[in-house]
């Protein structure tokens, strides 16, 4: 690995992490879409909701250790 210019590239790692990226934004876009588009997904509460959870879920994962701050 010393002897390689960019040990990363063409890695299989960083390659499935991309495609898992973008394989999850894929499924927010077409829910939005399903539900009419962004407006729609708004007016619904759906994009409100999903900020929420994913709040709570980053506080409580903070609260009981299993995602650290560093300050």
């Amino acid at each position: 690995m010393p002897q390689t210019v960019d040990p990363l590239g063409g890695s299989y790692f960083v390659e499935a992490l991309t495609d898992e990226v973008e394989s999850k934004a894929w499924e927010y876009i077409h829910r939005i879409d399903e539900m009419g588009g962004a407006v729609a997904a708004i007016e619904q509460g759906f994009i409100q909701k999903e900020i929420a959870d994913s709040a709570y879920h980053y506080q409580k994962d903070i609260e009981s250790s299993q995602k650290l701050l560093l300050v």
